[in-house]
């Protein structure tokens, strides 16, 4: 009976001490797999305005917590509508929407947002010339 004791006692330290490791994890999963989905949406949002002539627009609406990539702009066919996590919020700071790619590969109107996951911090740049965008965390 005593044993039984000791060892639900310290199951229940191990569970309780390593619930913050477990929640810090999941909080750089999710920022993880927002920028790898957010990535690969932009790709092909720039690869399809370079192959098609066609600007494709990207609207972000921090309140629906969810992003859209139209083909032409408003009122036209949705090609990505995702929605992601709760957790993460976004500030458009100078981001102006709804943001495009020139046929050329370059972002019509360059900017930054921030996107705030629990206490992490990220600035996510589109800068002027080729590159799609890159990201940097706050400290």
């Amino acid at each position: 009976m005593l044993e039984t004791l000791l060892v639900i006692s310290l199951l229940s330290i191990v569970v309780t001490l390593s619930l913050p490791f477990h929640q810090s994890l999941y909080q750089k999963w999710i920022a993880d797999e927002f920028f790898r989905t957010f990535a690969s949406d932009i790709l092909l949002m720039q690869k399809l305005s370079t192959t098609s002539q066609i600007p494709y627009k990207l609207m972000i609406d921090p309140d629906s917590h969810s992003y859209e990539i139209r083909k032409g702009g408003y009122g036209e066919e949705i090609i990505i509508h995702r929605r992601y996590n709760e957790n993460i919020k976004i500030d458009l700071t100078t981001f102006r929407l709804p943001f495009s790619f020139h046929h050329t590969g370059t972002p019509l109107s360059p900017g930054s947002f921030y996107v705030q996951v629990k206490h992490d911090v990220f600035k996510v740049i589109f800068p002027f010339g080729k590159g799609r965008f890159y990201v940097t965390k706050i400290e």
